[in-house]
């Protein structure tokens, strides 16, 4: 998890680490990611969790969850594509800004969403948009069902039937195979109105797919 110390990131490793997956916390502050890790830890009775600075995190990791902030991804991109490279990385980044109060997508530097644009600045790896309508809040509630679908947009189908495979570990989530990652765009958009949506009712929306024949 890289930037595993957020909302997201938090809220995905306890998930996993409950659901039986050994999960390593990445930080660029290594403290900050055991104490993180610890948290987790702490709260669910299945599976192992620690924390380690981000690269190490990555170096150890056949799969690689980047839940940074959008703004930092680029210059994060700079000094770490070469220990992704072949990685199966899963994207779960959201380029938001608020423009009067109301979320928007903000325009991602060299590319259309930021799962192009991991996939372009690191070629050798397999890339695959998910979580991205998954509310940060539900996963970290542990007492909350989980519920809705996730959707998965990215160019190599053995990387997305991987990711649909661990969805599929977390009770109440349905992964849905959206294609090519160019659908990330329409994913993330999907996410700025579910922010506008939970801020009007307070509520935590999600998404689900309807009129999919049944897997």
């Amino acid at each position: 998890m890289v930037g595993g110390t957020g909302p997201l990131g938090r809220g995905l490793a306890r998930r996993l680490a409950a659901a039986g997956e050994s999960v390593i916390v990445g930080s660029r502050d290594p403290a900050r990611a055991a104490s993180t890790a610890a948290t987790v830890c702490g709260m669910v009775c299945a599976g192992r969790c620690e924390g380690a600075e981000n690269s190490a995190a990555v170096a150890r990791a056949d799969r690689v969850v980047l839940a940074l902030p959008a703004a930092a991804l680029p210059t994060y991109l700079d000094g770490a594509a070469a220990g992704l490279a072949g990685k199966l990385i899963i994207d779960v980044v959201v380029p938001l800004a608020f423009e009067h109060g109301v979320a928007t997508i903000a325009p991602v530097p060299g590319a259309r969403s930021a799962g192009e644009l991991i996939q372009r600045r690191v070629p050798g790896a397999r890339v695959v948009s998910a979580f991205k309508n998954t509310p940060a809040d539900t996963l970290l509630d542990l007492d909350a069902p989980l519920e809705g679908d996730v959707l998965l947009c990215g160019d190599d189908p053995a990387a997305r039937a991987e990711v649909s495979a661990l969805v599929g570990r977390l009770d109440g989530l349905r992964a849905v195979d959206c294609g090519s990652l160019a659908n990330a765009r329409s994913v993330e958009a999907i996410t700025a109105l579910l922010v506008n949506l939970n801020r009007a009712y307070r509520a935590r929306t999600s998404i689900a797919v309807l009129g999919l024949p049944a897997r």
